[in-house]
């Protein structure tokens, strides 16, 4: 019986800790990403290492206690992002430039056709 309470704990303590890392990194690449943004005249990597590090770790940690909760939920989010933004109908401003854009790449490609012949 406790062999398999001190397994299921271990287990347990390894999904935690695979789970803080995937949320360390995933964090981590959002918050440099957004730094270049907010800070333009300091490095991004360097603001993070020195004020975000910390606090992304923290974050990271609780999201790994959690793992139950949070793997689903994630889990969730994506499918559903994925489905909800995956084709939406193009709006007349979307149409309007698309045919702008094949306009002039027909005209490009007309252009380049009558440099040939």
């Amino acid at each position: 019986m406790l062999v398999y309470f001190l397994a299921g704990v271990l287990g347990y303590l390894v999904i935690a800790l695979l789970t803080a890392r995937v949320g360390y990194g995933i964090e981590r690449s959002r918050i440099i990403a957004e730094e270049g943004y907010w800070h333009t005249d300091e490095d991004p990597l360097e603001h993070f290492s020195a004020h975000g590090r910390s606090v992304t770790a923290v974050q990271a940690f609780v999201y790994g206690l959690a793992w139950p909760v949070v793997v689903p939920v994630y889990c969730l989010y994506r499918c559903a992002a994925l489905i909800i933004m995956a084709r939406p109908p193009r709006t007349r401003y979307e149409q309007a430039r698309r045919a702008e854009a094949l306009d002039a790449r027909i005209r490009e490609l007309e252009e380049s056709l009558e440099r040939y012949e």
